[in-house]
């Protein structure tokens, strides 16, 4: 690993759970405001609550280890774009840029199919195309840069290992920062069209897909 890398990448996790940190006080602090005694007939003030409780349930969650990858993309005509991937997303509650990326997102789908050079994804029915300029998983524990790797192709043998051998109640939760390119494929398939995953006993078939 680069020393100069890794030291920025150190310093934009810090970065990270300080924006975390400040949103969990932003959400404490309006859900402290709000009159929690509502009739139960105001849906609407309800449903806002509840996803203030969610947002802030997630980020204790997240806040250990924020995202496990990134991706420099430069869609055409436009500047360069730095996303970090993780489990959920999340937003500045100010500019409502995203910190971080749900693996699930459409430009998230790059990360795990794209390779290094020309690349395009499609959201919303349109094709963006660009260039794909950086891959980099992470090895992130306890709020704590580990390690970063620089990839070309998802599905790194190292970080694989490490998510197998955790206990089986992290496994399923951190499988998805070792999702590989066909694996990608058959998660985000339409739940409408027919599909087959073949696989040997013991190929964990079931248990690399999770949402």
């Amino acid at each position: 690993m680069d020393e100069k890398v890794f030291f920025e990448e150190e310093k934009k996790l810090k970065e990270t759970i300080c924006k975390i940190e400040e949103e969990e006080r932003f959400i404490e602090k309006t859900l402290s405001n709000a009159n929690m005694n509502y009739d139960m007939e105001n849906i609407a003030k309800g449903l806002v609550l509840q996803m203030y409780v969610d947002k802030l349930e997630n980020m204790k969650k997240l806040k250990n280890t924020p995202y496990f990858a990134r991706m420099d993309f430069k869609e055409k005509g436009k500047k360069q774009e730095n996303f970090y991937i993780g489990k959920l997303s999340i937003l500045d509650s100010e500019t409502l840029e995203p910190i971080v990326v749900d693996w699930r997102a459409p430009i998230a789908n790059l990360y795990y199919e794209g390779r290094i050079g020309e690349a395009s994804y499609r959201v919303l029915g349109e094709m963006i195309s660009g260039e794909i300029l950086l891959k980099r998983q992470y090895v992130i524990e306890n709020k704590k840069l580990k390690k970063y790797v620089d990839i070309n192709v998802t599905g790194n043998d190292e970080l694989l290992q490490n998510a197998l051998e955790e206990k089986a109640d992290d496994r399923l939760k951190n499988i998805v920062a070792t999702i590989q390119d066909e694996q990608n494929k058959i998660i985000r398939a339409s739940i409408n069209e027919p599909l087959i995953v073949q696989g040997v006993a013991g190929s964990r078939k079931n248990n690399n897909c999770t949402s």
